[in-house]
């Protein structure tokens, strides 16, 4: 099944520059699916709605009847929204640029590289005039990377639920080569981890500058806790065993008990590597915002640390606060808030759909590597809705993360169709 008989990677790079040029950064979102509506007509592609949270913030959902009689309804889930592009980037990051094969932009990766393909995806299946059994929904969100109740999916789960009625299962964003153990493998995300904020104001009696002995200076306080806590918090999960089982077989005992996995991550020389297991293995806890004073010469009467915290299944919110606690200064005086918390989700490998993603990625001939992300995603919706949600996205060459939400974000042309088949190919193996 030659699918760039039916669809030229051009088609889908000059998509994707096209998209990238829309600076959707918490907006914009329509201007991007008007883009992709326009292709999808010049196709005769009709069967779509574009559905907007208030003007400009638009989500857009194709609909594809397989036509081929009852089977499994399986939804892809892709989000038009982008981080800001931040700075010292070498090409415009609204630009559309393409060099050595590699288009170049924000969003490139996440995740205007997923929602090219899934509207070529579209077309591919009207050109070859593909029959399957079951339905497709393509939903192209707004508002993922702010995660906004009032926009987005949830938006939809509250004013449109009808359009996830009946999905059996759904894809989600991202996933990717990767090679490990001298295998070359695809990353089948199953879970995410949590998203917790907190703010923690560190209080004192503020006081003038030129008298600081014996006043209590809440910048010192917020120091001294940050200098306490750690980095990360020593936790198995019990997603995270399976996936680590299945990784690493018996040699994942190493890495799920406590002290060896202390001596395991001092001896990985390979950062990316190293990090990746910290954040399996760990809550991670990262300072992320300090600001305390107005004037240089005034003493403040508090001091606000921001501290964002991704954990597991097992932990809400109260239960990561304990963990902060664990590690605050006796005879300091402060209050601790919850500002933002999106709990952790996972789907069963046992789950008909992932066994239709392994068998995708074999014949593909690629080695399946079942994953719990470290971020979070709109899948915790669909999941909360008891939808079982994988991230699947098979790409030749290993996906460069340390680009995503970074500098310089790049996908190559071939890794578009090399997604393109994916997705055929799993629409056929649910189909059988």
């Amino acid at each position: 099944m030659d699918v760039e008989e039916f669809v030229k990677a051009e088609e889908i790079a000059d998509l994707l520059k096209e998209i990238i040029k829309v600076e959707s950064v918490g907006k914009l979102e329509t201007k991007v699916a008007e883009i992709i509506i326009d292709r999808l007509e010049k196709e005769g592609i009709t069967s779509y709605k574009l559905i907007e949270s208030e003007e400009g913030r638009g989500n857009l959902i194709i609909e594809i009847d397989g036509g081929a009689g009852e089977g499994y309804n399986l939804m892809i889930v892709g989000h038009s929204d982008v981080v800001p592009a931040g700075k010292n980037w070498s090409v415009d990051p609204f630009g559309g640029i393409e060099r050595d094969g590699y288009i170049y932009g924000r969003g490139a990766i996440d995740d205007k590289g997923q929602v090219a393909v899934m509207t070529y995806l579209a077309i591919l299946l009207k050109r070859m005039n593909f029959k399957f059994r079951g339905k497709l929904k393509l939903l192209i969100a707004a508002d993922e990377e702010t995660q906004m109740p009032e926009h987005g999916v949830r938006f939809l789960m509250k004013n449109h639920p009808e359009i996830f009625k009946d999905v059996d299962g759904a894809i989600g964003e991202l996933g990717g080569r990767v090679d490990f153990g001298g295998k070359k493998g695809q990353m089948i995300i199953f879970g995410e981890k949590s998203y917790a904020t907190f703010k923690i104001t560190f209080r004192g009696p503020g006081g003038h500058s030129s008298q600081p002995y014996r006043t209590r200076n809440p910048i010192i306080d917020a120091s001294r806790y940050i200098n306490s806590l750690p980095d990360g918090y020593f936790f198995i999960s019990k997603p995270v065993k399976i996936m680590l089982r299945k990784l690493f077989g018996l040699k994942s005992l190493f890495l799920t008990n406590k002290l060896f996995n202390k001596l395991v991550l001092k001896t990985v020389k390979n950062e990316k590597i190293a990090k990746l297991l910290h954040s399996y293995t760990h809550v991670t806890i990262a300072k992320t915002i300090l600001r305390a004073g107005e004037k240089d010469n005034v003493i403040p009467d508090h001091a606000e640390l921001y501290v964002n915290m991704r954990g597991f299944p097992e932990l809400d919110a109260k239960d990561l606060e304990k963990i902060l606690l664990k590690y605050m200064p006796k005879g300091i005086d402060f209050e601790i808030k919850n500002e933002k918390f999106v709990e952790s989700t996972y789907s069963d490998i046992k789950d008909r759909l992932y066994k239709a993603i392994e068998k995708t990625v074999k014949e593909m001939g690629y080695e399946p590597f079942p994953i719990i992300m470290s971020a979070t995603s709109d899948s915790v919706w669909l999941r909360k809705m008891g939808i079982p949600v994988f991230h699947i996205f098979t790409t030749k060459r290993i996906l460069e993360w340390d680009r995503v939400h970074g500098v310089d974000e790049r996908i190559h042309k071939e890794d578009l169709i090399e997604a393109l088949k994916g997705y055929l190919y799993l629409i056929k193996n649910l189909s059988k």
